[in-house]
C-alpha cells in the first residue's frame, strides 16, 4: 500500500466525524474573544499590532488543549477493543503512526490558514488600518503552524502510546498553563526552549505601559529565525523520538508484571456506583493540581502588582479567580464529566446499565457525583486562597462577601455541570467534550465583558465566583442558573431515554 492509499483509508476512518468543526471552533472563539477585549480600541492607527500581540497569547491558551483534543480523536478509532492488533496485521505500526501525523499536520495548515483569514476579518470589524507589510502575516502564520505542529508531535506521541486519551489531555491543560504563563515572564532561554511558550517568544510586538500615565503603546521588535529554528528542531527531535518507540512497538498488549489470585468472594461496596467508577481516575489529578497552579500563578501576580493591587484581601481574590474561573474551572468539571461516562462509552456497557436503570436515575446520578466534586474544587480554590494570603502576609480583613460569592459559585458551576454531563453523553470521545468546556470558558469571558452575563452557564459561574455585585441580582441568578440546570438535565434524559445504546463506537 501507498502512502496515498493509507492516507484516504485514514481519512475513511474520520468521515462524518466532523473533526474540522474542532479547528473552526478554536478559531472562531479566539477571534469572538479578541474582539470582545478589544472593541473599545476600535479605530486605533496601531490596531494591526494589537491584534499580532493579543493572538499568540490566545494561541497559548487555546491551541495546546486543541492539539490534545485533535490527536485524541485521531486515535480514538485504533483504542477502541483491540482494533491496533487488527491494523498491525495488514500495514506496520510506523505507517499508520506517520499516516495519522500527515493527516494531523494537515488539519494544523488548515487552522493556520483560517486563523489568518480570522485576522484579515477581525481587521475591519474593529476598523484597524488593514495597510502593512504583509510579511509580518507569513511570519506569524509559519511560526504558529510550527510551534502548533511542535506540540501536535508531542500530543500525537503520548496518545499513541498511552491508551488512556486523559494523560494527553492533561499535558494540554498543563502546558496551556505554562505557555500563558510564560508571557508574563522576563525573557530567558528557558522561556525560548518550552515548547508551549513558542507562540509568546515569537511574538515581534511587545506592549509598553507607561505607570505614571497609564497609556499603553506597541512597538515592532522585528522578526527573528531563532524560534523557527527552535521547533523543527522539537519536531525533529519528537519524530525521532515516535521512530524509536514505534520500533519496539508489537501486536500484543503489555501484560502486568504481578498478577493476583482473583477472589471468590463477591464484596458489596457500600460506596455510591458513580463515585467508584472514579476510583484511581486521573480526574483527581485535576482537582489537585489544576488549583494549585492557578493559586501560585494568582499570588506571584498580586505580589508583583502589589503596588496596584491595593485592596489587600479583595485584591488577592481576584488574581486568584481570575485563571480558574475564566479558562481552567470548566476543563476540570469537563475532566469529571467525560470520566463519569467513559465506562458506559466503553463496550457494550451503555447496555448493560440500561437494562437495570432508568435514564433519569442514571443521569441524576452522574450529575450529584459531579457537583459533589465541583463543591469539593470550589471549597479548595477557597482554602488555597487563604493560605496564600497568610504566606504573603496580606493586610486588612477577608471580604464580607466571600461566602456569599462560593455560594453563587457552587450554583453557577452545577449549570456547567449540567452543560458537560450532556456533552459528555452525546460525544463519546474523552477529550472533545473537555476542548469544548476551555472554550466554552472562554466564551464565558466574552459574554461578561459584553454584559451578556446570563447568557451561558460559563459566564454565570464567572460572574459569581469574580466577585461582582449580585445583592440586587441573587433571584435572577439562581432562577437562571436553576433553568439552565434543568434544561440540560431534560436534555441529558431525553437523549438517553430515546437514544438506543450503541456499541464499540
Amino acid at each position: 500500500m501507498s502512502i496515498i492509499s493509507d492516507f484516504i483509508i485514514e481519512h475513511k476512518k474520520h468521515k462524518r466525524r466532523r473533526d474540522t468543526l474542532l479547528l473552526i471552533g478554536a478559531v472562531l472563539a479566539e477571534i469572538f474573544f479578541i474582539y470582545a477585549n478589544n472593541g473599545k480600541k476600535s479605530g486605533m492607527e496601531d490596531g494591526w499590532m494589537v491584534l499580532f500581540y493579543n493572538m499568540p497569547i490566545v494561541n497559548s491558551l487555546f491551541l495546546p488543549v486543541v492539539s490534545a483534543a485533535l490527536a485524541s480523536r485521531l486515535m480514538d478509532f485504533e483504542h477502541k477493543g483491540d482494533m491496533l492488533k487488527c491494523m498491525y496485521t495488514f500495514t506496520t505500526p510506523a505507517r499508520l503512526f506517520f499516516t495519522k501525523y500527515l493527516y494531523g499536520t494537515l488539519s494544523i495548515a488548515f487552522l493556520t490558514l483560517l486563523q489568518c483569514a480570522g485576522i484579515h476579518i477581525l481587521m475591519p470589524l474593529l476598523k484597524f488600518p488593514t495597510t502593512y507589510d504583509h510579511v509580518y502575516m507569513l511570519y506569524h502564520a509559519l511560526v504558529t503552524f510550527l510551534t502548533a505542529m511542535t506540540l501536535f508531535s508531542l500530543q500525537l506521541m503520548l496518545s499513541y502510546f498511552i491508551r488512556n486519551q486523559a494523560a494527553g489531555v492533561s499535558v494540554g491543560i498543563i502546558g496551556s498553563f505554562m505557555g500563558l504563563f510564560s508571557a508574563f515572564l522576563p525573557e530567558s532561554p528557558f522561556q525560548k526552549i518550552l515548547p508551549w511558550g513558542g507562540f509568546v517568544t515569537s511574538s515581534f510586538v511587545q506592549m509598553q505601559w507607561d505607570r505614571e500615565s497609564g497609556e499603553t503603546a506597541f512597538v515592532l521588535t522585528g522578526l527573528s529565525l531563532t524560534p523557527i529554528l527552535i521547533h523543527i528542531g522539537w519536531i525533529a527531535i519528537l519524530c525521532f523520538i515516535s521512530a524509536l518507540l514505534l520500533k519496539k512497538t508489537g501486536v500484543e498488549e503489555a501484560q502486568r508484571k504481578h498478577t493476583k489470585t482473583a477472589s471468590l468472594d463477591v464484596k458489596i461496596h457500600k460506596r455510591p456506583a458513580e463515585f467508584m467508577k472514579l476510583k484511581g481516575s486521573p480526574a483527581w489529578y485535576a482537582f489537585f493540581i489544576v488549583p494549585v497552579i492557578a493559586a501560585i500563578i494568582g499570588t506571584l501576580n498580586y505580589t508583583a502588582n502589589i503596588a496596584i493591587l491595593t485592596e489587600g484581601w479583595y485584591s488577592l481574590w481576584t488574581q486568584h479567580t481570575l485563571f480558574i474561573c475564566y479558562f481552567f474551572m470548566p476543563v476540570i468539571i469537563g475532566i469529571f464529566a467525560g470520566c463519569i461516562w467513559r465506562v458506559e462509552h466503553a463496550g457494550t456497557n451503555m447496555n448493560i446499565l440500561l437494562t437495570h436503570e432508568r435514564p433519569i436515575k442514571i443521569v441524576l446520578g452522574k450529575f450529584a457525583a459531579t457537583c459533589f466534586v465541583t463543591a469539593l474544587s470550589i471549597v479548595w480554590i477557597a482554602l488555597l486562597y487563604l493560605l496564600s494570603g497568610k504566606l504573603v502576609q496580606v493586610e486588612g480583613s477577608l471580604p464580607v462577601g466571600l461566602p456569599g460569592w462560593l455560594i453563587m459559585g457552587m450554583i453557577g458551576a452545577f449549570a456547567i455541570c449540567a452543560f458537560q454531563i450532556f456533552v459528555s453523553l452525546v460525544i463519546r470521545n474523552f477529550v472533545i467534550p473537555i476542548a469544548i468546556a476551555f472554550i466554552g470558558g472562554m466564551a464565558g469571558v466574552g459574554c461578561v465583558a459584553k454584559g451578556r452575563y446570563y447568557a451561558t452557564p460559563f459566564s454565570l459561574f464567572d460572574l459569581a465566583m469574580n466577585q461582582r455585585d449580585l445583592s440586587a441580582d441573587y433571584a435572577k441568578f439562581g432562577i437562571f442558573s436553576l433553568l439552565l440546570i434543568a434544561l440540560f438535565l431534560t436534555f441529558s434524559v431525553m437523549y438517553l431515554g430515546r437514544s438506543d445504546a450503541k456499541s464499540n463506537l
